[in-house]
C-alpha cells in the first residue's frame, strides 16, 4: 500500500468588504504607510542591524523607539520617539516593523546582486510607500464566516468597527493567518491567508512508482481551451475530455477592445479629457483582467475535477515560462498578446496541489507539429478544405504516415509520451 506525505499549502482568499467607513480605512492605511516610513529610515541608518535575526531586529527597533520599563522607570526616553504620531497599537506598530525590515532586506539582497553583476541601474532605496496594512491578531477579532470586527483609526482615535464581507468561502478546517486590507477609490477588499492540509505531497519519482494513469493536457486557445488525454504508462490514450468556453470568451473580450478603442477616438487632446480617458481604459483592462481570470480559474478547476474523477495524481502540461521573454511581452496594454495558456497552468499548479495532485513540465518542442504516432511533421487543415503545404493553421492533421486526426488532442498525445520518454528513457508503445 502506497504511503502518502502530509504537507500545507498557503492560499490568499480575496473577500469583498461592505462599503462602511472607507474612510476609516484609508486613514488607517496612511498611518500605517507612516510607521513603516519612520522604521524604514532608522533602518536606513543602522544597516547594521540587519546582521540579526528578525526577532532580535524587532526588539532592538523597539528598545530604539519605545523604549523598555526600565528607561521608562529612570523617565529616560527612547533614541527615537513616536511622538510625532498618535498612539500606536502593539500589532500594528509590529506589523508596519515587519514590512519595513521585509523592505531593507529586499534592498540590500538586491544591492548586493547589483554589485556582483556589472549591470548598469543600481538599485534604490524605497522612497514612496504604499503598503497595505496588515492586521495581527490584536488587530483584529470575531472572525466569523461572513464578518469581521477591525481596529481602524478614525483620523482622531481608534475604534473597533464590525465589517460583513461576501466571497469565497474556505474550509471549516483551514487556519486563517493574517489578513491584509486593499483598499480602493470606492470599495475595500480583505486578502485572507488561508493554511489548509494537503493529503499527498510525493515528488513526481515517488508517484510514479504507483500510479497507473498520467493526464496530459494541450492549450490550442481556439475555441477549445484546453484538451485532456488520459494514458497508460506506455503512451496508449485511454480517455480525452474537451474543454470549450474559448468562443464566448474572444467574442466578451472583442467588446471591451471595441470600447477601448472607443474612448481613445472620442476625445480631444485636452489634458482633463486625457486624464479622463486613461481611467476609462484602466477600467476596461481591469475588467479584461478579470475575465481572464474567470475563464482560467474556470478551465483549470474542470481539469483537477476531471484528474479527481480519474483518481489520476500526475498531470502533464508544457513549459511556455521559459519559451519567452516577459520584458518584451506587452499582455494586456497593446491587444496583441493575451494568450491565456499560461494563466491557466499557473492556476492549475496551485488548484492541484491542494487537491494532493502535482502537475509535472515538459519542454514544449515539437509537440504541436509532430505526429504523436510516427513522429513526422504534420500538415493542418480545417474542415472543408484540403491540406497543402502552405497552409500552416487548422483544427484537424494529417502526417506522412496518414495519421489523421485532431491537432490539439495530438499535441496533448505529445506532452503524455515525451514525459513518459524522458522519465523511462524509452517508450513502449
Amino acid at each position: 500500500m502506497e504511503q502518502k506525505k502530509v504537507g500545507k499549502i498557503t492560499t490568499t482568499y480575496k473577500v469583498r468588504l461592505y462599503n462602511k467607513h472607507l474612510n476609516w480605512l484609508e486613514n488607517t492605511k496612511l498611518l500605517y504607510n507612516q510607521v513603516l516610513e519612520f522604521y524604514y529610515k532608522i533602518l536606513v541608518e543602522h544597516k547594521e542591524l540587519l546582521e540579526l535575526s528578525n526577532n532580535l531586529l524587532m526588539r532592538e527597533l523597539e528598545i530604539m523607539t519605545v523604549g523598555t520599563k526600565k528607561m521608562k522607570a529612570e523617565k529616560k526616553e527612547a533614541e527615537y520617539t513616536l511622538k510625532d504620531f498618535p498612539k500606536i497599537p502593539l500589532y500594528f506598530r509590529r506589523a508596519a516593523i515587519n514590512n519595513a525590515v521585509s523592505l531593507m532586506r529586499s534592498y540590500q539582497s538586491n544591492f548586493e546582486m547589483w554589485q556582483k553583476s556589472f549591470i548598469e541601474g543600481q538599485p534604490s532605496q524605497a522612497s514612496q510607500f504604499r503598503a497595505s496594512p496588515v492586521f495581527y491578531k490584536g488587530m483584529y477579532k470575531d472572525f466569523t464566516e461572513d464578518s469581521i470586527t477591525l481596529k481602524l483609526y478614525t483620523g482622531k482615535e481608534w475604534k473597533w468597527i464590525s465589517y460583513r464581507y461576501t466571497g469565497r468561502r474556505w474550509s471549516e478546517k483551514a487556519k486563517l493567518l493574517s489578513p491584509t486590507i486593499k483598499v480602493g477609490k470606492k470599495e475595500a477588499w480583505l486578502h485572507v491567508p488561508v493554511e489548509e492540509i494537503v493529503t499527498d505531497i510525493r515528488t513526481v519519482k515517488e508517484r510514479m512508482e504507483t500510479e497507473q494513469e498520467i493526464l496530459a493536457v494541450s492549450f490550442p486557445g481556439d475555441d477549445c481551451m484546453a484538451v485532456c488525454v488520459r494514458m497508460d504508462l506506455e503512451g496508449k490514450e485511454l480517455d480525452s475530455y474537451f474543454i470549450r468556453g474559448g468562443r464566448e470568451w474572444k467574442a466578451k473580450k472583442k467588446k471591451i477592445y471595441k470600447k477601448i478603442e472607443k474612448v481613445r477616438e472620442s476625445r480631444g487632446s485636452n489634458t482633463k479629457y486625457q486624464r479622463q480617458n486613461k481611467e476609462e481604459k484602466d477600467n476596461y483592462y481591469e475588467k479584461m483582467e478579470q475575465l481572464n481570470k474567470r475563464l482560467a480559474h474556470l478551465v483549470s478547476r474542470r481539469i483537477v475535477n476531471y484528474s479527481l474523477e480519474h483518481e489520476i495524481k500526475m498531470i502533464i502540461v508544457p513549459n511556455y515560462e521559459k519559451e519567452i521573454e516577459f520584458k518584451k511581452m506587452r499582455f494586456l496594454k497593446t491587444g496583441e498578446y493575451d494568450w491565456i495558456g499560461r494563466k491557466i497552468i499557473r492556476f492549475l499548479k496551485y488548484k492541484s496541489f491542494q487537491a494532493g495532485i502535482v502537475v509535472s513540465t515538459i519542454r514544449p518542442y515539437h509537440i504541436s507539429d509532430t505526429c504523436s504516432e510516427c513522429g513526422m511533421s504534420i500538415q493542418k487543415y480545417n474542415e472543408g478544405h484540403r491540406p497543402g503545404k502552405k497552409y500552416y493553421g487548422g483544427k484537424l492533421f494529417i502526417c506522412p504516415s496518414g495519421h489523421r486526426g485532431n491537432t490539439a488532442e495530438n499535441t496533448a498525445k505529445n506532452i503524455g509520451r515525451h514525459f513518459l520518454k524522458s522519465f523511462y528513457g524509452n517508450l513502449v508503445k
